[in-house]
């Protein structure tokens, strides 16, 4: 579709094939009738990765099964691979682990027994991934032989994850900010809060996928009360989160601040100023 039927801009393409990691060989399969490893989809992409023509339906194979093809010759196609690979940083660390005794010897860490594990320890191992350590986890030798480049990525920093929030074009401060908007209320985010907010999905190893759940249980409360038309004192002018909603890392948040009344926002961050002025001056 990306090259709009075009099969001479389609063979020279680059095919992204994700969550490879869910098709590992689990364990030996005693059903002889059916694979249900995963070793199987791994050998059925082996041919399709070195290069041979295939039939792919025009239409979708499902609502058309007896459609035509289009035949593609997949051998000039870039195949990149990737998937997250769930506690294969055990794996390497596992063969890494070298015999040492004495007072200045360093202490390895047991991670098979431990829980979450650093994101900057788990990206330092990760880096070092080698084909043995694919193959223990579960991919084929013959599937692993096809990809010459191995390249693992490093955790998503404090403020890549507050880039995530604020800069995009669709970024989810930008996408909620809109959502409230509509009903005529302005959202607004401390510097403090968006880094907060960052530090907590850093804390529960979720990455940029958290982020949404995080800001979807401080606004909960206030996206239910918006719609409710209210006038005067009571009308809600702005929803603001600030550090003090956010709470800890292990908390889970006390809901965003509501200010009511007209110009409500405006005397907040002039009150916020006016704190953080008054702070310096005590510093200073």
């Amino acid at each position: 579709m990306v090259a709009e039927f075009n099969v001479g801009a389609a063979q020279q393409g680059i095919v992204y094939i994700d969550e490879v990691d869910k098709i590992t060989k689990k364990a030996e399969s005693l059903n002889i009738s059916r694979d249900v490893s995963g070793e199987g989809v791994q050998q059925a992409l082996l041919k399709m990765l070195e290069g041979t023509v295939v039939n792919v339906p025009e239409k979708g194979a499902r609502k058309h099964p007896r459609g035509d093809h289009i035949q593609i010759d997949t051998k000039d196609i870039l195949f990149i691979c990737g998937g997250a690979f769930v506690d294969l940083e055990k794996t390497i660390s596992e063969r890494r682990q070298d015999s040492s005794i004495g007072f200045g010897a360093p202490v390895r860490a047991n991670m098979r027994a431990g829980g979450l594990t650093n994101a900057a320890v788990t990206s330092s191992l990760l880096e070092s991934v080698e084909s043995s350590d694919l193959i223990a986890y579960g991919l084929i030798p013959e599937f692993i032989g096809r990809f010459p480049v191995l390249i693992s990525l490093s955790a998503l920093t404090e403020d890549q994850l507050v880039q995530v929030l604020t800069e995009p074009k669709n970024a989810l401060g930008k996408q909620y900010k809109k959502m409230f908007e509509m009903n005529n209320v302005k959202l607004h985010f401390t510097e403090g809060a968006l880094r907060q907010i960052a530090q907590k999905a850093m804390a529960k190893s979720t990455g940029a996928r958290g982020l949404r759940s995080i800001l979807e249980s401080l606004l909960t409360d206030a996206m239910f009360e918006i719609p409710d038309a209210k006038t005067g004192q009571d009308k809600i002018d702005a929803v603001v989160i600030d550090k003090e909603v956010i709470g800890s890392p292990d908390s889970k948040g006390c809901g965003a601040k509501i200010l009511r009344g007209e110009g409500a926002l405006e005397r907040y961050l002039a009150e916020h100023k006016q704190k953080e002025s008054l702070v310096c001056l005590w510093i200073n």
